[in-house]
């Protein structure tokens, strides 16, 4: 079943279903210019997207860069009702602005020359948990679809590390919340459960010590990044499967990818998607 198919047997059905998998379909003509290139250099143009030339303009509310964060203190100078018309305000345009990320995205799906980034980008918003109802902020929302899209076929190890530190993935997981004097135990958790290594693969330990590794990440408001606070890391020792060291976030990802189980874990669902 994986013997590449010879020339003869390339049709223009073939060249459809191709477009349908590793993309979102083709028109007549897209169909037709995927057929003319035949099959090795069909699959050669949606695999090595990074060639393609892409020019795409952020959501109209992310143009301008990261929103100002609310002034607070002119906050409480405010009466009461009128607070309550800023919230209301407030939640209406991220409402808002939620409808204008998803339409954008849309919009990418359909008219993006790289059909296979966009794809994979939607195969990874499937496999990392996070949602808008708990993060609140559109910002971040679109901020983490940028960090899917841009890793979307590369390294394994720094698209992990890359969502341990992305914002919405902190707000989500309580990483903002994993302190070295209170550490919590919930990034740790999914990270090896839905992410990495499936059910059975860890021990309760494993995660009490990651979740420790994983301590000083928090995110700088004004400018909507994760940020590194090192009073805030856990900079004891950790044993962590079976290993030992003064471990951090990119340390346990180096750890988990080195398990038996983790290529498999991640490769039977990118086949299962495809």
């Amino acid at each position: 079943m994986l013997t590449p198919l010879p020339r003869s047997e390339w049709t223009s059905t073939l060249a459809a279903h191709l477009l349908n998998r590793a993309g979102f379909g083709g028109s007549p003509a897209e169909i037709s210019r995927t057929f003319r290139m035949g099959p090795t250099k069909a699959v050669d143009n949606l695999v090595e997207y990074q060639a393609i030339a892409e020019n795409s303009s952020p959501p109209t509310f992310a143009q301008n860069g990261p929103p100002e964060p609310i002034d607070r203190r002119a906050m409480r100078k405010l009466g009461e009702k009128e607070r309550q018309k800023k919230r209301s305000e407030n939640r209406r345009k991220k409402i808002r602005d939620m409808m204008d990320l998803g339409g954008w995205w849309m919009n990418r799906m359909l008219t993006s020359p790289r059909p296979l980034q966009e794809k994979l980008t939607l195969f990874w918003h499937g496999h990392f948990a996070t949602g808008f109802r708990k993060v609140r902020i559109p910002y971040v929302m679109y901020l983490q679809n940028q960090t899917m899209r841009r890793h979307a076929n590369g390294s394994w190890e720094e698209f992990l590390i890359a969502m341990n530190r992305d914002p919405a993935m902190l707000l989500y997981l309580d990483g903002v919340n994993n302190r070295r004097k209170a550490p919590n135990e919930n990034y740790a958790r999914e990270l090896m459960e839905l992410f990495t290594l499936g059910e059975g693969h860890y021990t309760e330990k494993d995660i009490r010590e990651a979740a420790r590794a994983l301590t000083g990440w928090t995110i700088n408001r004004s400018q909507q990044r994760g940020e590194f606070h090192s009073a805030a890391h856990d900079h004891n020792k950790k044993t962590f499967h079976g290993k030992t060291g003064n471990f951090d976030d990119g340390d346990i990802i180096r750890i988990i990818l080195n398990q038996p189980t983790a290529a498999t874990f991640i490769v039977r669902k990118l086949w299962e998607f495809f």
